[in-house]
């Protein structure tokens, strides 16, 4: 994470190195991403890039942590005050993050790089961070759901926790599919969403509804 040098630069320092990196991240994996071209667009030095961190890994944690912060506190900020209840806070926190990915491109960029291309262990330790954090924030909701009543008290929150983790990022996968467009263009190139809010809530709705109410049958009685 960030040495005492990096946090004690200028505000504004701080900020041009930080686009400078983000920008380097957002379009190249970890392998092709070029310390040498971070430092030139920062207009600084090779030499000080390893004074403000302590390996280009330790830039990429702390780059992939900032905008994974971001993106939750964009969730937050989007999630209307009166939205209630487990299922409608899970439905509108899962819109509001593809909202974010799709126009916030450098940063959604990184994420996507981070959780879908990890090509060594330097890598997976970062993508393993990066899914903690996504699920202690769904955690969160299921604790708040377990409280309010709305989940039942004796969940399995482990396993509740890494089936929705894992059904959210595979929506990815599906809207792809369904809507016949790249996941990963959308994102890296930003512009907006390539699917229709309606269109896209609609796919939530299905699938929060398989979530509230499952798959089997009821009987009428």
């Amino acid at each position: 994470m960030p040495t005492a040098t990096f946090l004690h630069l200028p505000a504004e320092k701080r900020e041009r190195f930080t686009t400078a990196a983000l920008d380097e991240f957002a379009v190249h994996d970890y392998r092709t991403a070029s310390v040498s071209r971070i430092a030139r667009a920062a207009g600084i030095a090779k030499g000080s890039v390893y004074q403000y961190f302590d390996g280009k890994q330790d830039l990429y944690l702390h780059l992939v942590t900032l905008a994974a912060e971001r993106k939750f506190g964009f969730i937050d900020g989007s999630l209307p005050a009166d939205a209630s209840g487990f299922f409608t806070r899970f439905r509108l926190t899962v819109f509001h993050g593809a909202r974010f990915d799709f126009t916030h491109p450098k940063l959604a960029g990184l994420l996507y790089n981070a959780t879908y291309e990890p090509t060594g262990p330097e890598t997976r330790a970062v993508s393993a961070q990066l899914k903690a954090a996504s699920q202690r924030y769904i955690r969160g909701l299921v604790d708040a759901g377990i409280r309010a009543g709305d989940l039942r008290a004796d969940l399995d929150v482990d396993f509740a926790v890494f089936a929705l983790y894992q059904l959210s990022v595979s929506l990815r996968d599906y809207m792809s599919e369904r809507f016949d467009f790249s996941f990963a263009d959308a994102v890296r190139h930003g512009g907006g969403s390539p699917v229709p809010e309606d269109d896209l809530m609609a796919v939530l709705d299905a699938f929060v509804d398989v979530l509230e109410r499952g798959m089997a049958l009821r009987s009428a009685a």
